[in-house]
């Protein structure tokens, strides 16, 4: 291939910057590669035909800091020749191999060298090739120990091919100072551009990301770590949306939660349930509800059941609701010491104090607990013009409405065990009851409370 000389590429540049034609005509003109001449218009059009004619003298730190630049800023060569005015594309090319396989000392002692006579060529490769090959077992060691290290950090994960990109650029951040950057890479599945794009988010954070993590942990917090990442996210980007700015993506609310470790773990608890089926039997009533919980009207679907409590110092306390399947509002409640008849009774006769004419048909279901087939129990129903439903025997499933209320209590407030006597467990599940009606958001009623979803439907 014919030498181009530094004149015919000048005069190049000077035709299609004083010119309407373009780049790729000028270049075809002139039989000038591609990336060269996009070079040397950058260079003209930023620094005029001084560095063209006469380029920066190359030193060590010439070397190192336009290596540093490139990595730091994630430029093309292109755009980093153009930055330094260095009219070498191939140079950088070398100059960056160098610094992430030797580091930084071996840019600075760089020496250039004399271009070898074709006669004398063959007599140094033996000797580059000696000095330059390393130890027969010194690699697969080395690869070895690195694999150990990457593993031992990364506990979680079975094998290294399931871990994030990430997690690696991770690892291999902090294990630079005991390994080569080159050995780093070649023992890992990842390559080198991706490292620097995530060292460089390591060095450089977002400070919005920064803000939006602090937000989702405050969050977090603040709903003393109850919500998953459905229900956070609601609350996160709603709270985007009252500031006026544009709310996440679900995704990376689940991203960052992920990363940061924020994940709600009290509901993975199994806890006794109380069986309220041992006792006299008396009279069944059939499934009419056969689990179909959806209902657009309130009052017209219902669901009622008892949950049992113990206290650090043995005293017991039970929890008798009755929720509403159009609002999911638990409508009245009783909370005694002992599951007697009058005790289950209570819950029922206040909704009957508050029940208005709705002109449709009112069901309560229930499980098959002795006080439910009690004749005093289904008296009060008649009275109301409530129809009786009962789920079949040893199917929990088919009141599954009411036991996920009791799931949540129990998982919310802690440990019934951990709250000393009778008083104080009372209060806590009395606050709770409060709290699950007025503050907490559910999803299923598009992240309102139930109280505010009531609300809605009356509008």
């Amino acid at each position: 291939m014919t030498k181009i000389s530094v004149s015919t590429k000048l005069r190049a540049v000077k035709e299609y910057i004083g010119s309407n034609s373009t780049l790729a005509s000028v270049r075809r003109k002139y039989h000038l590669a591609d990336l060269d001449f996009q070079i040397w218009v950058g260079i003209y059009t930023r620094f005029g035909g001084g560095p063209l004619l006469s380029p920066p003298k190359v030193t060590g730190d010439f070397r190192l800091n336009l290596v540093k630049w490139k990595q730091e800023n994630l430029a093309s060569i292109s755009a980093t020749c153009i930055h330094f005015g260095f009219r070498s594309p191939a140079s950088v090319y070398h100059w960056e191999c160098i610094y992430n396989k030797r580091g930084a000392r071996a840019l600075l002692n760089l020496r250039r060298r004399r271009k070898a006579r074709h006669g004398h060529s063959s007599r140094r490769q033996p000797k580059q090739a000696i000095t330059a090959a390393p130890g027969p077992e010194s690699s697969p060691t080395k690869r070895k120990l690195i694999i150990k290290d990457t593993t031992r950090r990364l506990k979680k994960i079975s094998w290294l091919e399931k871990a994030s990109k990430k997690e690696l650029a991770q690892v291999i951040y902090e294990l630079k100072a005991k390994y080569l950057l080159k050995d780093l890479i070649d023992a890992l599945p990842i390559s080198m551009s991706t490292y620097q794009y995530w060292q460089h988010q390591f060095e450089h954070p977002d400070k919005d990301e920064l803000e939006f993590k602090a937000v989702i942990k405050g969050l977090f917090n603040y709903y003393e770590a109850e919500y998953g990442v459905r229900r956070l996210g609601a609350q996160v980007r709603a709270y985007y949306q009252l500031i006026g700015k544009a709310a996440p993506n679900h995704k990376r609310i689940q991203r960052l939660m992920h990363e940061m470790g924020l994940k709600c773990t009290k509901y993975n608890q199994r806890r006794c349930k109380y069986d309220s089926s041992k006792g006299s039997n008396g009279k069944k009533a059939k499934n009419k509800l056969n689990q179909r919980f959806m209902s657009n009207r309130k009052y017209q679907k219902m669901v009622c059941d008892i949950t049992e409590f113990k206290a650090h110092n043995g005293q017991k306390v039970y929890l008798e609701i009755i929720k509403d399947l159009a609002t999911n509002q638990i409508l009245t409640w009783a909370i005694g010491q002992r599951p007697t008849l009058n005790f289950a009774l209570m819950p029922l006769q206040k909704l009957l104090d508050q029940l208005p004419h709705t002109g449709y048909q009112l069901t309560l279901h229930t499980d098959q607990g002795w006080h439910y087939q009690h004749n005093t129990w289904r008296k009060l129903l008649r009275q109301g013009h409530i129809r009786q439903s009962m789920s079949h025997r040893a199917t929990c499933l088919d009141n599954a409405a009411c036991e996920t209320v009791f799931n949540k209590l129990k998982a919310e407030i802690g440990q019934d065990t951990s709250y000393q006597n009778q008083a104080e467990l009372i209060q806590a599940i009395e606050e709770w009851l409060h709290f699950y009606n007025e503050r907490r958001i559910q999803t299923k009623l598009g992240n309102q409370t139930p109280l505010q979803y009531e609300q809605s439907l009356v509008a």
